[in-house]
């Protein structure tokens, strides 16, 4: 069902669930939290074009049948068996699905970059699909199109290039584009509700709290060092991609800051109201994707273990995601291990007045 007419088909039944009780005189009312939600999807969804979320759709259901025909023969030849090596495969010859699925491999990391992807059987791609697989630990079915058709994040998993290119670069863990610790953001005044942006302090603060040496301010936008919004990505990313982050640097000084793109086209949900809107409805989780974008820009790449906050995907069994899991807490433990906080936003791995100390000390002591 196409997400925009999901959100509809909810406004209605609400609305004739309240008629029918309103005609019984039983004086029911629908509660605060969803009447505030059926506002603002009307509203997300009166701002959008739907012709191209049309034409989004249709693109991915071409998509997900070509995929699917794909994986069948992949199957059927007895690719997934153990006993199975790349060489007894047909190679170099023309399986339909097979563009799509490398353009999708290509853009998360699995495959190098190109501007265009034919549909001929190669070795490369073949062992993408397996790296893949182990990646994600998925049994060896088509369990590979259920997670491929999931909302996810526009980070890459894997091997892709971190250096500036046209001063723009994604995160990268263990790699701080910031070099203090009193960092600020801030929110694009066009669009931004206030309500959104309550929800992004929110996680803010969760993440200022786990690392515990980090001070986390809003500010306005255009000074912020974090700048959060969204954005019109419907003729850039393919897909139900929920946002990403990137880091920029402006020259011709060396500053660096960071940016949160959510996507704009598609729905989203305040935390109050994911008990009742669900992925399975196109509408995503506000603080969830919140959490996640915030993360990788306090460094921290994509984790493969499905309860953390890091996991690419939208899980339909795990819609909202804020909590930090186990393993998220020791990484950020790790992360954040030897950095000390300074009230002036002083430098990330600047040594303590401790070891400073020693080290005078022991400089005095040679000089006798």
């Amino acid at each position: 069902m196409k997400p925009y007419l999901s959100a509809f088909l909810l406004f209605f039944l609400l609305l004739l669930h309240q008629s029918q009780f309103a005609k019984a005189a039983i004086g029911f009312s629908l509660p605060s939290n969803i009447q505030s939600a059926i506002g603002r999807i009307k509203n997300q969804v009166k701002g959008k074009n739907l012709e191209k979320l049309d034409k989004k759709l249709e693109s991915a259901e071409k998509y997900v049948d070509s995929v699917d025909e794909f994986l069948g023969y992949l199957i059927d030849s007895g690719y997934f068996k153990k006993n199975t090596t790349l060489p007894n495969l047909p190679l170099n010859k023309e399986r339909k699905g097979f563009a799509p699925l490398k353009k999708y491999l290509s853009n998360f990391g699995y495959l190098p970059s190109s501007d265009s992807f034919n549909n001929t059987v190669d070795h490369q791609t073949l062992s993408a699909i397996k790296t893949f697989m182990e990646t994600f630990n998925l049994p060896v079915t088509s369990d590979i199109l259920k997670l491929m058709s999931l909302p996810r994040c526009a980070v890459p998993d894997m091997n892709f290039d971190y250096s500036l290119h046209q001063n723009v670069s994604w995160p990268k863990a263990d790699n701080r584009w910031f070099q203090k610790t009193n960092l600020t953001y801030g929110f694009h005044p066009a669009e931004f509700e206030p309500s959104f942006a309550k929800v992004f302090k929110n996680a803010f603060k969760r993440w200022e709290n786990a690392a515990g040496v980090l001070n986390l301010t809003e500010t306005t936008y255009d000074d912020a060092d974090i700048k959060v919004g969204f954005y019109n990505l419907s003729d850039v990313l393919v897909g139900d991609l929920s946002g990403l982050s990137l880091i920029t640097e402006n020259p011709p000084s060396s500053v660096k800051t960071a940016e949160i793109i959510l996507n704009g086209d598609l729905i989203w949900a305040l935390p109050s109201e994911k008990g009742n809107l669900s992925v399975k409805d196109g509408i995503l989780d506000l603080e969830s994707a919140a959490m996640h974008q915030i993360g990788h820009l306090l460094g921290f790449d994509h984790s493969f273990m499905n309860d953390s906050v890091m996991y690419p995907y939208i899980l339909p069994s795990q819609e909202r995601k804020v909590e930090l899991s186990n393993s998220d807490k020791n990484n950020t433990k790790k992360q954040y291990a030897n950095v000390e906080y300074s009230g002036d936003g002083g430098c990330l791995g600047v040594p303590s007045i401790t070891a400073l100390l020693s080290l005078g000390f022991a400089y005095v002591l040679l000089m006798y």
